[in-house]
């Protein structure tokens, strides 16, 4: 794949709003902007579109659809969306991946056009609302099973592929009546990912939605740990650099970027992400105190990170080998157990608590933002490699070092102007370490 124009033509192939006044209306012609957003942070894919009215876009005769009685939106719609970029990659918002109306909003009105921004995100959210499927019962045993169970079977029961990376630990809960959606990341702090050396070292995942290619096999719900995320091989490999050629070995070209790689070390000291922490734990069972210490240095393995080494931060202090933040918690031995287990943790304080604190708050130290001609198989939770040039005065310019690598997508949004029209794809990117790893 290559790019080596400033924007790439996308096309809105479907767009069919099925109205709740038994109406199938087809917008696409009316479309004057369009915004498809995934973001690991988010629990569902979201559009936003633009729609112009002049009178002519839907039923013709000169007079606005709303005037007309054509386009009577309110909220739930079940829309189907199709959209294909320059490269044949598409993204399909229909069947089990349609897409619902959240809002219809910022109604702008003149004389000859009308304005309307349509707010739109999956089916899930609305069932996530209901009584029904509220989380009421106990689960036992491995997390990961555990969300499988509530996303297809048990409470959501959605169609959609669902993509779970094996946890080791088993947690015992109960759901308290909680929306699965919430509950779901309550439960992403306290997994430990399937790899070596994860035990005491590594926990925290996320949960997200992506988009379906079309084929079924992207799309759908990832519960995925952010080690085995960075883990990944990188999906595309992009360059920053001042001619209009595309050098060989790169797919496409960075058409902007701002960096925001600055360090606030007194957020650092209170989050204790990048120093030692002390657990201080109660074990009411045994009637045990003790206090434990872990090293934010025993996460930053070259195979699950996206640099080379951890910034240092006044270093001249020590700081790495100082205790920084202190946990407080008591151990629940025997919570949830059977009579024969009474003995043992249900959730292993010690090995996951900080671990997973940590990791998130230290997944974010560099961010990254860049633009780039729209790409549409790019996903949230994919790894992109990107160079950028050194800053210097030399006739040929090195790649940077430092802030050149791998970094993982937390949120894009890809946006398209008009149909067809111009596409460009915005891309916020992290990582929690500095260094261009060699390949």
């Amino acid at each position: 794949m290559g790019a080596n124009q400033a924007a790439q033509s996308g096309n809105i192939t479907t767009f069919d709003v099925y109205s709740n006044y038994d109406k199938k209306i087809p917008i696409s012609g009316g479309i004057a902007e369009l915004h498809l957003y995934e973001s690991i942070l988010d629990y569902t894919v979201r559009a936003t579109a633009v729609f112009a009215d002049t009178g002519n876009r839907i039923g013709g005769q000169g007079v606005s659809a709303l005037e007309k009685g054509d386009l009577q939106l309110t909220a739930g719609e079940k829309t189907d969306l199709v959209v294909e970029d320059n490269y044949g990659q598409k993204l399909v918002y229909k069947d089990d991946y349609h897409l619902r109306i959240k809002e219809v909003k910022n109604i702008m009105e003149h004389t000859q056009k009308v304005f309307y921004t349509i707010d739109f995100y999956s089916k899930e959210c609305i069932d996530n609302e209901l009584n029904d499927t509220r989380i009421t019962k106990r689960y036992d045993g491995k997390i990961t099973d555990s969300i499988y169970k509530i996303l297809k079977t048990d409470c959501i029961k959605t169609q959609k592929e669902i993509e779970v990376d094996p946890g080791l630990n088993h947690f015992n809960f109960i759901g308290h009546v909680e929306k699965p959606f919430h509950k779901i990341p309550w439960l992403a702090k306290r997994c430990v990912p399937e790899m070596q050396g994860a035990q005491g070292n590594y926990a925290g995942y996320f949960f997200y939605e992506i988009a379906d290619n079309g084929n079924k096999i992207a799309g759908g719900y990832k519960f995925k740990s952010i080690d085995k995320l960075f883990g990944q091989s990188p999906i595309r490999k992009l360059i920053f650099n001042n001619t209009t050629s595309l050098p060989v070995s790169y797919d496409g070209k960075i058409l902007e970027y701002s960096f925001d790689n600055t360090v606030d070390l007194h957020r650092q000291l209170l989050s204790g992400a990048a120093f030692t922490t002390k657990l201080k734990a109660l074990d009411m069972y045994s009637n045990q105190y003790k206090e434990t210490y872990f090293n934010a240095s025993k996460q930053y393995n070259e195979t699950n990170t996206g640099g080379l080494e951890a910034p240092r931060l006044a270093y001249d202090l020590d700081l790495q080998n100082k205790t920084i933040r202190t946990f407080t918690k008591i151990k629940d031995t025997g919570v949830l157990k059977n009579l024969d287990e009474k003995d043992k943790l249900n959730f292993d304080i010690d090995a996951i608590l900080r671990q997973s604190a940590m990791r998130y708050n230290n997944l974010f130290t560099t961010k990254l933002s860049v633009a780039i001609p729209g790409d549409f198989g790019i996903h949230a939770g994919d790894i992109i490699h990107c160079d950028f040039p050194e800053v210097s005065s030399k006739d040929n310019q090195d790649v940077s070092n430092r802030k050149s690598g791998l970094y993982m997508v937390v949120d894009l949004c890809h946006f398209i102007r008009g149909n067809p029209g111009q596409t460009f794809t915005r891309l916020n990117l992290v990582r929690e370490s500095i260094g261009r790893k060699p390949h």
